[in-house]
């Protein structure tokens, strides 16, 4: 087994003294080094200031900071996905996409920590917005009947300072030989631990499973079970949408489907399909 590639990526959100969060999500894999920054404001979570850094490129390029103005005045939080693409398009690169909507993703986690500022009366009334807006769209959220523990028996409580959330997640492909690749995806953050595994033949998936280690409640766990759904999937290319059916879509966990979703991308990254190895 030999590893061909690898991509490591790390969200951080962070209590500022100026009244704002400090969001960002640095970047790394074989080919690149990037950074997306935001500094949101507490209350509104408007954004304040976009920069995108990028230190590596497998293209020829020098060190550069810049400011990412369309994202400037829009609401780091659901609904971002149009002003987000305005940004890739801004920078003419699709990876600030997916790097500032982590960075977003975390801001949206750490709201946790933020009850007062955000206008919430208590935990519970925190609890009881989230099981609204979000009812059906994961398991958890499709399985309160049958959950044993509230989002703040999970979490502990709503008290953070300074540091608010993380969130580590990691991709690797390894060539076994011939035609058959092995794809890995691991995320660690600060309510989750999840993990896939994915054995290929050429593009196909011949096997798939993985474990969700730590979840905010048992009844997650369940969707680990669903991997077996891409047996014989052509992962290649395969839409985010048709991969979040296959894997349960409201029955399912996002961060699974992420996390496939990710893996998946590494085939078009790497070109597999297109090369052979020895």
């Amino acid at each position: 087994m030999r590893n061909l590639f690898q991509r490591n990526w790390y969200t951080e959100v962070r209590r500022s003294e100026d009244g704002l969060l400090k969001g960002k999500t640095s970047y790394i894999d074989t080919y690149r080094e990037a950074v997306a920054h935001l500094s949101v404001d507490i209350n509104s979570f408007i954004i304040q200031e976009a920069l995108w850094e990028e230190q590596r490129s497998s293209e020829p390029i020098n060190a550069r900071t810049l400011q990412v103005t369309p994202l400037c005045g829009s609401k780091a939080y659901f609904s971002s996905g149009p002003v987000l693409k305005e940004a890739g398009a801004f920078l003419k690169d699709p990876l600030a996409v997916a790097l500032f909507s982590e960075t977003v993703k975390g801001i949206i986690q750490a709201e946790t920590f933020l009850l007062s500022e955000r206008g919430f009366a208590s935990e519970k009334d925190y609890e009881h917005k989230w099981m609204e807006f979000y009812s059906g769209s994961c398991r958890y959220f499709s399985s309160l009947d049958r959950i044993t523990k509230t989002w703040f028996d999970h979490v502990g409580e709503s008290k953070r300072e300074g540091n608010l959330f993380v969130r580590f997640k990691t991709q690797s492909l390894f060539h076994l030989g011939k035609s058959r690749y092995l794809l890995t995806g691991n995320l660690s953050d600060s309510f989750h631990e999840v993990n896939v595994r994915l054995k290929l033949n050429g593009v196909a998936v011949e096997e798939a499973d993985g474990v969700l280690l730590r979840t905010p409640d048992l009844v997650c766990r369940e969707a680990a079970a669903l991997l077996t759904n891409l047996h014989g999937i052509n992962l290649r290319g395969v839409a985010k949408k048709e991969l979040a059916g296959l894997l349960g879509k409201g029955q399912g966990c996002v961060h699974v489907i992420d996390l496939v979703n990710d893996c998946a991308q590494i085939l078009e990254l790497f070109g597999i399909g297109q090369k052979t190895f020895s």
